[in-house]
């Protein structure tokens, strides 16, 4: 083969190459109390509707899942409040302006390599969030399951009984469908973008990303008093709530 034969061959080769992307390194952004609430309400949220939807297992068993959702759903709202700057409200909530900006990324093949969640996706997880808690506590005044109550049912009336029954059995839908929607989204930015979140929530919270996104993580003492404090309070009301 000549020179100029191999020089040109490898002149098409370079010239039709995919660019190198920029150097990227993971970084953490989750803290392990952060993925541990978020492994928990997907796992119990799992069980209840199981449970409640399908009738499986005894009737104490939905109720206890969901003293357990509710303890975490508190623990989640209030490490967005003192908790990692990751999990933090004010960080997740995005402005709408961030919203329609990335909008036209949503669809793009190119990762978008986001310290945390999109703000399409902060703004479903907010949602979702909102919904839990939602029927969490619409549950504890529910008395539709014979033997077994919510805590609180007997402190409301009758009309309000069947309101919150009402509104318990219909959020069920809407909740199963922003979490389906929730893990396709994540599934697809995984095989279409390359960006796997999900082993990140169970391998030490670390993302790929293209620099270090300078958060600030908290533990220890402060989110340990948070989960007791959640469990007492979820606590008082299953066994103080009741009328004697």
């Amino acid at each position: 083969m000549s020179r100029r034969s191999r020089k040109t061959r490898s002149t098409y080769r370079t010239a039709n190459e995919p660019a190198r992307s920029p150097a990227v390194t993971r970084y953490p952004v989750w803290d392990a109390h952060l993925r541990a609430s978020h492994s928990l309400i997907t796992l119990l949220f799992s069980g209840l509707f199981v449970s409640g939807h399908f009738g499986l297992g005894p009737g104490w068993l939905h109720l206890w899942l969901g003293y357990a959702l509710l303890v975490v759903l508190l623990f989640r709202l209030g490490w967005g409040v003192i908790g990692s700057d990751s999990a933090r409200f004010s960080q997740l909530m995005p402005s709408p302006r961030a919203l329609i900006d990335y909008l036209p990324k949503l669809f793009s093949r190119q990762p978008s390599l986001w310290p945390g969640h999109n703000p399409v996706g902060a703004l479903s997880t907010v949602i979702l969030l909102t919904g839990l808690l939602l029927m969490s506590t619409t549950g504890l005044f529910v008395e539709t399951w014979g033997e077994w109550r919510g805590p609180l049912a007997d402190r409301i009336g009758g009309s309000t009984q069947l309101l919150m029954n009402d509104l318990h059995d219909l959020l069920r839908w809407p909740l199963l469908a922003l979490v389906v929607l929730h893990l396709v989204a994540v599934f697809a930015y995984w095989i279409f973008k390359g960006e796997d979140r999900v082993r990140p929530i169970f391998r030490g919270g670390k993302v790929i990303l293209k620099a270090e996104p300078e958060l600030s993580f908290r533990g220890g003492a402060r989110a340990w008093f948070l989960w007791i404090a959640c469990a007492a309070l979820v606590a008082s009301l299953v066994f103080l709530g009741p009328v004697d």
